[in-house]
């Protein structure tokens, strides 16, 4: 997912105070009021999120920015959950068995689940979404890498399900984040691929539900009372919009808004400085999943050949690309940019995923700006009176556009650095901010050069990894179809993909994995500057009980695959005789399933129920 999008303030007000809107009628307990907010609902505990990020759909098959796929993941349920500590667990499943040849899976719906509208959710359901992935043309070639091995979905009864597929896949079909939505909405819609078929308010089976959303303004999500695994401990979740992370910051020093992070783009060192002095707020600094990188645009080809945009014809020589990455000093801008909290990355898959991770051996790429230049000499790009070198044969000045997210300082700090070591090895570029929304266009359209991104992994990595498949490639030249990341397509790196996708030997799957991340590091397509630490602050006086991803010391935003900081939080206040609220205890238990099922879950995939994970 590609890192937060900026917006233009709405309103001079605004524009001013980095505020975007006021949430209307937002809800707070008895004696809680938010200061300065429009009319209070004092009845209604409500959970205030800040975000400065743009909906780009609420069609879940689509999903790409982070709110997307946060108000997803609280909206619908998979049938197989990530758990606190990214292990699966049941979800909408309560079971499920894989046949001998790894290629049909039989799962057994949960018995009694209910869509938030009061209808049964059943296993035709179920059927219904995967059926979209497989005959919904547009729907397929959005999730190509999963949906191209499915080859049937059946419900034989109303609790079960059974899926075909065409190559044994048990990773994916344990762990990819299908979202069940409900038929009796969905085949109302003339086209269930549009980014405006699901309508507010939404109906899903998950914990909340998406019943409002203002541009630039809120986002509502209320509690689905009728969830089966019980009504979340707040009434309502709401995403409050500010155009800049230092007045989300205020806000949460002040007690308008109850957590910042991973929606903001996550804070600054300065701002967590600041935030340590607040009584009233817990700040957390932790390891996290996502990694913030440098697209090149050396490939913008379709699946037949055709080559659009205008990228930079220097782009196309590994060389060039391979001098880029080693003019770059990562420990230098994790030390300035990020205070420390991060690490320099090597490659797509972050370290915390320890199994799959790739420390780049005896390839590491060192900061070394003589051997950068030693590189272009020898490939013969003579540096030019002006200290900037041209292409041989043709003469063109390597001269490239850089982008940026408009409303990211960080990523502008970063681009003032690489504008000086790039410049040392007689590479000049000129960097530019631009609205999120606009620079992903231009990226899909191969309209650029050089472009900040950053992705959150999870911890199946096939499907990061998929997105750099030549599977993905578009087929259109318009920028619409947006499967691919960089449009990178290498053979042998495919050919290590569908081996890894059916190898069911943990450890032999991660070393074709890492295989994986050897080669796209060789071919530099993508230079990965740095794992971002999870740097976020909650009002503890509001919220208690929130479960973290690691369940021990954990992340509470930037979850994967279920949101258990959102669900489990209580307004502070409201605990047991115990002292202790309830949902702590829900989540201690969920945790302890997941660890005990941790080690032995993919042995035990044939038949796995949830009493022999208890």
């Amino acid at each position: 997912m590609r890192g937060p999008a900026p917006h233009e303030s709405p309103c001079p007000e605004a524009a001013a105070t980095g505020r975007r809107g006021r949430a209307p009628d937002v809800g707070r307990s008895a004696g809680r009021g938010r200061p300065g907010a429009a009319a209070q609902e004092e009845d209604k505990d409500t959970l205030l999120i800040a975000t400065n990020q743009e909906v780009d759909t609420f069609n879940p098959f689509k999903r790409r920015f982070v709110i997307t796929y946060e108000t997803s993941m609280m909206t619908y349920e998979t049938l197989v959950r990530i758990g606190a500590d990214y292990e699966p667990e049941p979800g909408l499943a309560t079971e499920w068995e894989e046949s001998e040849d790894g290629l049909t899976w039989t799962f057994t719906i949960r018995d009694g689940a209910t869509w938030s509208d009061g209808e049964p959710l059943t296993a035709e359901d179920v059927a219904y979404t995967y059926g979209l992935l497989i005959e919904n043309q547009a729907i397929h070639d959005w999730n190509i890498d999963f949906a191209g091995n499915l080859v049937s979905a059946e419900a034989t009864d109303e609790t079960t399900f059974v899926l075909t597929l065409a190559e044994p896949s048990p990773w994916d079909v344990l762990t990819r984040e299908v979202y069940i939505v409900p038929e009796h909405v969905w085949s109302t819609y003339a086209d269930p691929s549009a980014d405006d078929a699901n309508e507010l308010p939404l109906v899903g089976s998950g914990p909340f539900q998406v019943t409002e959303y203002q541009t630039d303004e809120f986002i509502r999500l209320e509690a689905n009372e009728s969830y089966w695994e019980g009504a979340p401990g707040f009434d309502e979740v709401v995403y409050d919009y500010y155009t800049e992370t230092d007045a989300a910051v205020a806000a949460l020093e002040a007690g308008e808004v109850d957590i910042v992070g991973n929606g903001m783009g996550g804070l600054n060192p300065a701002q967590t400085e600041a935030l340590q002095s607040q009584d009233h707020v817990t700040v957390n600094d932790v390891e996290g999943r996502r990694y913030v990188s440098l697209t090149l645009n050396y490939n913008s080809v379709t699946q037949d050949g055709t080559e659009f945009g205008d990228g930079h014809p220097a782009l196309k020589d590994p060389v060039v690309r391979q001098a880029l990455h080693m003019a770059l000093d990562k420990q230098a801008l994790v030390d300035t940019v990020l205070d420390g909290s991060g690490t320099p990355a090597v490659s797509i898959i972050p370290a915390i995923f320890e199994q799959y991770h790739w420390d780049g051996g005896d390839q590491l790429v060192g900061f070394d700006i003589e051997g950068a230049n030693a590189l272009l000499d020898e490939a013969g790009y003579a540096l030019g009176d002006d200290g900037v070198r041209t292409m041989p044969g043709t003469g063109e000045r390597l001269s490239f556009r850089f982008y940026q997210h408009a409303d990211n300082t960080a990523y502008a700090t970063i681009a003032q650095f690489a504008t000086e070591w790039w410049a040392q090895i007689g590479i000049e570029v000129v960097p530019e901010a631009i609205e999120q929304s606009a620079l992903n266009d231009l990226a899909y359209l191969g309209e650029f050069d050089i472009a900040f991104s950053g992705w959150g992994v999870g911890p199946n990595p096939t499907e990061q990894l998929g997105m750099h498949t030549c599977a993905v490639l578009p087929t259109l030249t318009d920028g619409s179809e947006r499967s691919s990341e960089n449009n990178y397509c290498n053979p042998e790196f495919d050919a290590l993909h569908e081996q890894q996708k059916v190898e069911s030997d943990p450890d032999a799957r991660a070393e074709l994995v890492k295989e994986q991340q050897a080669i796209m590091y060789a071919d530099t397509p993508v230079i990965y500057l740095y794992y971002q630490n999870v740097m976020e602050a909650y009002n503890h006086d509001r919220i208690t009980g929130m479960t973290t991803q690691p369940s021990d010391g954990g992340m509470v935003t930037g979850q994967q695959g279920f949101t258990w900081s959102y669900y489990t939080a209580q307004p502070a206040g409201t605990t047991e005789d115990s002292g202790v609220p309830v949902w702590v205890w829900i989540a201690v238990g969920a945790a302890v399933v997941a660890v005990v099922a941790g080690g032995a879950w993919f042995a035990m995939r044939r038949k796995s129920t949830a009493d022999e994970r208890e």
